[in-house]
C-alpha cells in the first residue's frame, strides 16, 4: 500500500506471528510487482501513465498445460476435453470428447493436429466450472478456414437444433427482426441514421459471409434409435463405432473392422459428480506447487486498466483479451478471459472490487469468460446494449439448457445506450458500436479530464466505411460515428486498439502507418507479440501489467489521498463496517500494521487470544483445526478476506483455529481496540455474536467438511449461517424431515434413500439436464458437514422424494425454504451448480 503510514512486518517461516508494533521491521519491497520507470507514457493533459510490471506467472492460464495425461491412444487434454486416436489404417481421425473453451490451443500447444470430429457430451454445460463445453465455434473456424474442412459435430438428435441456435447467433449475429436499435440510441443524441445494418456491415467487412450459414462449417452426426454413430473413412467405408451407453453414461468407441473391439470408454461426467482426488497424493501435490507462488498485495489505480489477457482465440501461448477498469478503486471488467477469477485471486485482486461486467459482443473468445465470470461471483452487474445481451441471452440459453428468463436472474442488466454517458463510480462510459460482423461495442471514458479509449472488435479502415456510406449501406450519423469517434484520433491518455486478421479486424499496416505521437499512447490486442513488426512504434499489451493514468495533485506533486481512499475502498467492502470518513481511514491506517508471512509460517495459532482485526491483502492461507492435516482444510482466505471479527463484540475471545500461510501471504492487521468503535450498527453485532455461537457449536468447522461450502467466500459463509434455524436433536432410528427445507448435518450420521421407481408422476423425476437424465437412486449414508436438500423441490416448491432416518445422534441445523431461496439468487453460480442435487458431502455430490 503505497503512501501508507502503517508499521511493517515480516514473519518468516514456520515462527509464530507475533502481533507486538514492536517487531515491526524495515519496509518490505514488493517481491512481485514493480513500477518501471522506463515505460511511462504522457497523458492527455501532460500527465503520466505507468506501466506497472509484475513477475507474477505469464502462464497463469496455462499452468495446467504441464499435466497432460495420456494412455494407449487416449489422451486427455488439460482444459477438460479428451482425444481418442483410432488406427491408422482406418483412414479415421482423431475423436475429441468434450470441447471446452479455447481447447484448440490445448492441441497447437502440445504440437498435435486439432481434430476434425468432436462429440458434445450429454450436457453441453458445465455447472461446477461455469463453462460452456460445447464450444465448437474456434474449432469450426480453425478447420474452416484453415484445414479447410467441415468440423463433424456428434451429438444426441435433442442438442442438434441448440448447437444450430448457437452458431446463427455467433455467425451471423442476430436477424433484423432481434435487432432493438431504437433501444440502443439515445433519441435525444442521435437519429435513425446512427443505427448499424449489422449484417449488411459484415458483408462489406467479408463477402464471402453472404454465402456462409452454419451447413457450410458444420457436419452433423446424430446418434440414431440404437444411441450409435458411425464414421467413416475417405472411400465412405464405416470404419468406427460410437455407441452410447444409457445405464452408465459412458461413450465406447468400437474398431468395426475388428469385430468391434472397443478402442475407448469416455464417461459422461462433469465436475458437478465429481469425486475428490486422493488427499494425500497428487492433488495436494499439485495445490503446494501452486502455492509457492510468491504474490504482493494490489493498489487498485484511481484511473487505469489491468490487464487479463491481449490475445486471440487461435494463440496457443496466449489469453483472449479481456481487462479491468479501474476508477477510484473500484473495477470494471471487459470480457473477462475463462478462468479470470483465477487471476485475480492470483494478482491479490480482492473480488468485492469488481462491480461489473461489460460485454462487448458474442464471439466465443469474448463472451465464454464473462458467463463464466457471472457464476463464478455473486450477483453481478452486465453492461452491454438492448441487443448484443438479447443475443447473449439466446446464445446461453440454448448452451446452458436453461430458459431466458431463467437466466435474467442470475445478474443485473445495466442497458447502455449510445449517444449517452453511463456513470460508473464518477467515469462516464460513452459507448458505440464498433464495425464487426456481429453487434459489437467500443467505448470511452473520461474522469477528471482524462481519458482511455477500447475499439474492442473492429475494422477502422476509413476506406470500406467511407464506400459503404457512398453505396447507401449506412447513415451519415453512422458513418460520423466510425469516422469522427474513431479511437484512432489520438485524444486520449490511453488506446487499446486491437489487430487482429483482415478483413473483420483491423490490418496492422493501418497502426503501424499512424503518427508516432498516437502510437506512443497505443497498446495493441488481439494480437500475438510476434504479429507486431519490429521498430513499428507499436506495443503489445502485455498479460497482468496494470497501466495507471498518475493521478498527481499537479499543484503538490503528492498523491494526496489516494493511498487513504484505496483502504476506504477495501474497508467500505467489507460488509461488517458502514463506509467510513476518510479522517477515520486515516486512524486506522495510522495505527495498523502490514505484515508479510512466509510461506508455511503460522498467522494465528488456536486457543490464543484475538487482538487484533486481519485483512487478506495477497496471498492464499488456510484455516484448520489444530492439529488438522492439509486434506482437512477448513476454509481458505485469500485477498479481501477477514479475520478476527468476533474479538469485535468479545475482546475476551480466543481463535478457534489455526491459520497458516499457504503462499506467501500479506495483511493489514488492525488492532481490536481501534476498530472497535465503528462497528456500531446493532443488527451486524448480533450477527456476529450468533457466529461466536456456531463456532462454539461446531458448525462454523462442519463448513469446512463440505465439498462445495469449504469454498465459501467469507460473505457466502456468514450468509449461510446467517439463514440457518434453532439447532435440533435427533436420535437414532428418528426421521428427519426435508420437504421444504435443506439439513445441515453438524454431527451424527444419516441414511438417506431416493428410489425413482416408488415415483409415479414421470414429471417429478425430470432434472435441468435435458430428456436424457433421470433422477438417479440414492442410498447412502452421510455425515457431518453433509447438506441435504431437494433443490429442484425446494426452488418450484414441490414435493419431495428423498427419505431421511438418523443411524446415530444427530445434531443439525435447517435453512427453511424462503432462506435457501433468497441465498441461491444471492449467489446465482450456487444456485446452478446445485441444481438437480440433493446430497453435498466432504468427497461427492449426488
Amino acid at each position: 500500500m503505497n503512501s501508507v503510514k502503517g508499521k511493517e512486518a515480516v514473519v518468516p517461516a514456520k515462527e509464530d506471528a507475533t502481533r507486538d508494533a514492536s517487531d515491526t521491521q524495515a519496509p518490505v519491497a514488493s517481491p512481485t510487482r514493480s513500477k518501471e520507470q522506463a515505460h511511462r507514457l504522457t497523458g492527455k493533459s501532460g500527465r503520466m501513465v505507468r506501466i506497472i510490471k509484475t513477475s507474477t506467472s505469464q502462464n497463469l492460464y496455462q499452468e495446467q498445460l504441464k499435466d497432460v495425461e495420456t494412455e494407449d491412444n487416449i489422451m486427455h487434454l488439460p482444459r477438460g476435453g479428451t482425444i481418442v486416436n483410432p488406427p491408422e489404417e482406418s483412414g479415421v481421425g482423431a475423436i475429441q470428447f468434450g470441447i471446452p473453451p479455447e481447447t484448440i490451443k490445448d492441441s497447437m500447444k502440445l504440437g498435435i493436429t486439432v481434430p476434425t470430429y468432436f462429440v458434445i457430451l450429454g450436457e453441453m454445460f458445465d455447472r461446477q466450472a461455469a463453462l460452456n463445453m460445447a464450444e465448437f465455434e474456434f474449432p469450426a473456424y480453425f478447420n474452416f478456414f484453415c484445414l479447410k474442412k467441415k468440423v463433424t459435430l456428434i451429438c444426441h438428435p435433442d442438442l442438434e437444433s441448440r448447437v444450430r441456435a448457437i452458431f446463427t447467433e455467433t455467425l451471423l449475429g442476430p436477424p433484423e427482426e432481434d435487432c432493438k436499435p431504437e433501444e440502443d440510441h439515445d433519441p435525444q443524441n442521435t437519429d435513425t441514421s446512427a443505427h448499424p445494418k449489422f449484417r449488411e456491415e459484415g458483408y462489406y467487412l467479408d463477402g464471402m459471409r453472404r454465402n456462409l450459414n452454419v451447413d457450410t462449417l458444420i457436419q452433423f452426426k446424430t446418434f440414431d434409435a440404437k444411441s450409435e454413430v458411425n464414421l467413416e473413412n475417405d472411400a465412405g467405408e464405416k470404419k468406427i463405432k460410437i455407441k452410447f451407453d444409457l445405464f452408465t453414461k459412458s461413450y465406447r468407441v468400437q474398431d468395426i473392422d475388428d469385430k468391434c473391439k472397443e478402442l475407448a470408454k469416455i464417461d459422461e461426467k462433469f465436475t458437478y459428480k465429481k469425486k475428490k482426488t486422493d488427499e494425500d497424493g497428487a492433488q495436494a501435490q499439485k495445490e503446494d506447487k501452486g502455492g509457492s507462488e510468491v504474490t504482493a498485495p494490489f493498489d487498485p489505480p484511481k484511473f487505469g486498466i489491468t490487464i487479463l489477457g491481449s490475445s486471440h482465440g487461435f494463440d496457443p501461448n496466449g489469453s483472449t483479451t479481456g481487462f479491468v477498469v479501474w476508477v477510484k478503486g473500484r473495477g470494471i471488467m471487459v470480457d473477462p478471459p475463462p478462468g479470470s477469477s483465477k487471476a485475480l485471486e492470483k494478482l491479490s485482486i480482492p473480488p468485492r472490487l469488481i462491480e461489473g461486467i461489460i460485454l462487448t459482443h458474442c464471439h466465443a473468445d469474448h463472451d465464454a469468460g464473462t458467463f463464466q465470470k457471472i457464476l463464478k461471483e455473486k450477483s453481478i452487474n452486465l453492461y452491454t446494449t438492448t441487443t448484443i445481451f438479447n443475443s447473449f441471452l439466446r446464445k446461453y440459453s440454448a448452451i446452458s439448457g436453461f430458459g431466458g428468463n431463467f437466466l435474467t436472474n442470475l445478474f443485473t442488466f445495466k442497458p447502455v445506450q449510445i449517444g449517452k454517458p453511463t456513470d460508473f463510480n464518477g467515469a462516464l462510459f460513452n459507448f458505440y458500436y464498433s464495425f464487426h460482423t456481429i453487434p459489437c461495442v467500443g467505448f470511452e471514458v473520461t474522469l477528471d479530464g482524462e481519458s482511455m479509449v477500447y475499439s474492442a472488435d473492429t475494422n477502422s479502415d476509413s476506406v470500406v466505411v467511407e464506400k459503404m456510406f457512398a453505396e447507401g449501406a449506412i447513415g451519415q450519423q453512422r458513418r460520423d460515428m466510425l469516422i469522427n469517434k474513431s479511437p484512432l484520433r489520438g485524444d486520449h491518455s490511453l488506446i487499446f486498439h486491437e489487430a487482429g486478421v483482415p478483413p473483420i479486424h483491423t490490418p496492422m499496416k493501418l497502426l503501424v502507418d499512424l503518427p508516432q505521437e498516437i502510437k506512443e499512447k497505443m497498446f495493441v490486442v488481439h494480437v500475438t507479440g510476434s504479429q507486431i513488426p519490429q521498430d513499428s512504434g507499436l506495443r503489445q499489451a502485455n498479460i497482468f501489467d496494470t497501466l495507471d493514468i498518475d493521478m498527481l495533485d499537479r499543484n503538490t506533486g503528492e498523491l494526496g489521498s489516494q493511498a487513504i481512499n484505496n483502504m476506504s475502498q477495501l474497508l467500505s467492502s467489507i460488509d461488517i463496517f458502514p463506509e467510513l470518513p476518510l479522517e477515520d481511514v486515516k486512524k486506522i491506517v495510522d495505527n495498523s500494521v502490514r505484515k508479510t508471512y512466509a510461506k508455511g509460517s503460522i498467522i494465528s495459532a488456536a486457543d490464543t487470544p484475538v487482538d487484533s482485526f486481519t485483512i487478506f491483502t495477497a496471498g492464499i492461507a488456510h484455516e484448520k483445526v489444530k492439529g488438522a492435516t492439509s486434506g482437512n482444510l477448513n476454509k481458505k482466505y485469500s485477498s479481501g478476506d477477514y479475520s478476527g471479527e468476533v474479538a469485535l463484540v468479545d475482546p475476551t475471545v480466543k481463535s478457534t483455529f489455526l491459520v497458516e500461510a499457504y503462499s506467501q501471504v500479506h495483511t493489514f492487521e488492525i488492532p481490536i481496540s481501534i476498530m472497535q468503535p465503528h462497528l456500531t450498527d446493532q443488527s451486524t453485532i448480533d450477527v456476529i455474536k450468533g457466529y461466536s455461537r456456531l463456532q462454539a457449536e461446531g458448525v462454523w468447522s462442519a463448513l469446512g467438511q463440505n465439498l462445495v461450502f469449504k469454498e465459501f467466500s467469507n460473505g457466502q459463509r456468514k450468509d449461510f449461517l446467517d439463514s440457518l434455524n434453532a439447532p435440533e436433536e435427533f436420535s437414532l432410528g428418528d426421521a428427519i424431515e426435508l420437504q421444504s427445507c435443506g439439513v445441515f448435518i453438524v454431527e451424527g450420521k444419516v441414511q438417506v434413500l431416493l428410489d425413482p421407481s416408488s415415483v409415479e408422476d414421470e414429471e417429478d423425476l425430470s432434472t435441468y439436464r435435458g430428456k436424457n437424465n433421470r433422477m438417479d437412486f440414492i442410498d447412502c449414508e452421510v455425515r457431518r458437514g453433509a447438506f441435504l436438500s431437494d433443490i429442484n423441490s425446494v426452488l418450484n416448491d414441490k414435493v419431495t422424494y428423498v427419505t431421511c432416518e438418523a443411524t446415530s445422534d444427530v445434531k443439525l441445523r435447517r435453512l427453511e425454504r424462503s432462506k435457501m431461496v433468497n441465498f441461491l439468487i444471492k449467489n446465482p453460480g450456487l444456485m446452478v451448480q446445485l441444481l438437480d442435487t440433493r446430497i453435498l458431502t466432504f468427497d461427492e455430490v449426488y
